[in-house]
Parts: structure tokens; sequence; C-alpha cells
């Protein structure tokens, strides 16, 4: 994805079925999908065990100021969230939520997201049966790689009828970063790109808009330009603001102080699920240069049709109450072999018209719309703003 620096997510349709990893849906042929994933990906069954045994430890064990969410990210079943309760449907981990009183005992009990110890001993029960039917775990994760690997998941759920969830950091406080009875995809080990991604553009004249026959090519820097800019970013759909700082700084240590990165306040935070949730940036200059969607230059993504796309403006112009050019019209493109699994090799082409993608309606939903709802965020371009301008 080509944007100032983000993430991504996929639409599916609800489900039911048990909670165990076990039996969940044994009757697919689980192994025909394993067998398309590239080699260093997984397919896992994951269960309540993995949550009890690698994330709860790290809350009931470990006080908010000793914890980070590094630890709950790296382990690895995938099955841990940035706050214990958020493992449990709409972050609740009670059997019922019926009454009123119930309701109000959940809002004055004391520690209720960070301190184990401090919560009642029949909520400390709750949250350690594995039969709570509000645990919200899924039983199947996929940890990929590449691409390739989001394009062969999806498309085995939809023809399955399976639904998806899909994380990175899990850091959704509205329960959406696990789902039960789900195919997982977990986006953690995802390739990296923002190490060696830093790019500066040479200034250019350009105009109100750029060819769609460049297939998208050259737009992040034509974009960059138009903004009175010198460069982008770009990211992984697995990283989060950790590593895009440290790409920037890196280069502002080499370079002089070059860039400055619009993002989220924690490492931790993934810049897709950030930014697509709109991206208040209030401590990285977000006043002066916008909210996290404002940074967006381009984006690639696996659509729930399976179709590798990549998309940004191609149009634009300048109008009062902007502080950057106001985009008039997006283009988008497909990859035909998508199957490849060395980006080197990828043939991106106009998308077949039978798709009927309409890439203007996807860039606006995507942008604000929320993250892991329009598709699986797998690289963004995020544009960089010139330290001197500050």
């Amino acid at each position: 994805m080509i944007f100032n620096i983000r993430n991504f997510a996929i639409l599916a349709s609800l489900t039911a079925g048990s909670v165990h990893a076990e039996t969940w849906r044994s009757d697919l042929d689980w192994a025909s999908l394993e067998a398309k994933l590239s080699p260093s990906a997984s397919l896992i069954d994951t269960g309540f065990s993995d949550f009890q045994e690698q994330c709860l430890p790290e809350f009931r064990d470990k006080s908010a100021l000793n914890r980070t969410n590094y630890e709950l990210i790296n382990q690895s079943s995938g099955m841990c969230v940035s706050q214990m309760f958020c493992a449990y449907e709409r972050c609740w981990p009670r059997p019922e939520v019926a009454t009123r009183t119930q309701a109000q005992r959940a809002m004055d009990e004391p520690g209720l997201l960070d301190d184990y110890d401090s919560l009642s001993a029949e909520t400390q029960g709750w949250l350690s049966n594995p039969q709570n039917p509000s645990l919200n775990l899924p039983s199947k994760v996929v940890f990929p790689l590449v691409a390739s690997d989001v394009v062969h998941v999806i498309r085995f759920a939809k023809e399955n009828g399976l639904e998806i969830s899909v994380k990175n950091s899990g850091h959704s406080l509205i329960g959406a970063s696990t789902k039960k009875d789900t195919l997982h995809i977990n986006m953690n080990r995802f390739a990296e790109y923002s190490a060696t991604n830093v790019v500066g553009c040479e200034s250019s004249a350009v105009g109100a808009s750029i060819t769609r026959s460049s297939l998208l090519g050259d737009q992040p820097c034509d974009l960059v330009n138009a903004r009175n800019l010198n460069g982008y970013v770009r990211a992984g759909g697995g990283e989060n603001w950790d590593n895009l700082y440290r790409a920037v700084e890196a280069v502002n240590t080499a370079e002089g102080n070059t860039y400055h990165a619009v993002g989220g306040g924690a490492g931790t935070v993934s810049p897709m699920g950030w930014t697509f949730q709109g991206g208040l940036g209030g401590t990285t200059g977000g006043r002066m240069y916008g909210f996290g969607v404002d940074q967006v230059l381009q984006v690639e993504m696996v659509l729930p049709n399976g179709e590798h796309v990549r998309f940004g403006p191609v149009e634009w112009v300048d109008a009062d109450g902007f502080i950057v050019p106001k985009t008039t019209s997006v283009a988008g493109v497909c990859r035909s072999n998508s199957e490849e699994l060395n980006e080197n090799l990828w043939e991106w082409a106009e998308c077949p018209a039978d798709l009927n993608i309409n890439f203007d309606d996807l860039w606006f939903a995507v942008n604000g719309g929320g993250g892991g709802t329009w598709g699986v965020v797998v690289c963004p371009d995020f544009f960089n703003d010139c330290l001197p301008n500050l």
C-alpha cells in the first residue's frame, strides 16, 4: 500500500460454529489451502488453551506498567489482544449481560482492563472458563508472509462460506481483532517494507492529474509533488508504527532531518487500522498536517473477491478548506499473476471489466470507513512531511 503510512482488512459474512478449533469445520480440505501457501507461511489450530497459556499470564502476572503489547503481539498462537477483556464478545467476558445491574457492576469493578488480582473471583472464573459463551477467539489462524498467501486464504474462505477476521497488533477495543468460528488472518509476520522503502521524490512540474495508463507506478511521487512534499514511505500490512518511526529516523540520521511521519501515539498500533479509523495524530503533528487518512497516497489490498489490487488518486484540484489537493478521481489496477510469490515478477494490468470495481467509492470507503471492513490491506504508501517546513 502506498500512503503516508498505513494498514488493512477484509469483508466477510457471519457464520456459526463450535468454540473448539479441533472440531471446527473438519469437513474442509485444509491441506489444500496449506499446500498453496508460501513456504514460510503457516496455518494452525487454535483454542482457549493458547489464550490461557500465552495471553492471560501477561495480564495476570504483570502490572500494566511492567507489560508491553509487544509481548502479546509476538505470542506464537496469534491469540493475544491488547486488553484481555477484548478476547470476549463486545470486550465483555460475562456469560450474560441482561440487566443494568450487571452492566453497572462491570463499570464499578476496579482494574477492569489491567489488574487481574483486583477482579472479583466471579470475574476471574469467567475469564478462565473455556466454556464461557462470550469467548470470542478464532478457531484457525493463518500467518501470511506475502500477498499471494492472503489471496489464497480469502479465496478459500469465499469458496467455503467462511467468515474471516483480521488482526495485526490486536488494538481494536471493539473486539474486532478476534472472532469465534472464523478463519483468522494474522498479519504480524507479513513482509516488512518500511526499512528500505522511505523514498525521496524528485521535484517535477506536476499538473492536476496523471495518466491512468501508468498503472500507478509513478503515482505516489506525482501526488507527493502535488502536495509540495518530498517523499513517502511504504509499509507492509503487518508492520506497526514502531517500524515506520525507526525507518524514518534511520533516514533522518543518515541524511539530516528530512522527513516527519504523522502517525499513532503508540508504537504497537498498526498504521492500517489507525489510518482507516481516521487516524488522530495528536502527538505527531496531526493538527498541522491532518488526520491519518490525509496522509495516504496509495493502497494495496486484497478484496473480498480475492483480487489483489492497488489504487489511489489520479486527479485532484486545489480547493479552499483543504490542506492537501482534493481528490476528484481514483484509479486502480489488478495483479494478473496473483499466485506469484516474487514481488519482482508481479504483473499489474487494467482490471477486467466484469469485476466492476469502483475505485472511487473504495477509496472513499477505506479512508475513514474503518479497518477490517473492505478488504485486507497488504501494503500502503504514506507521504512524509519535510521537517524544514515545520
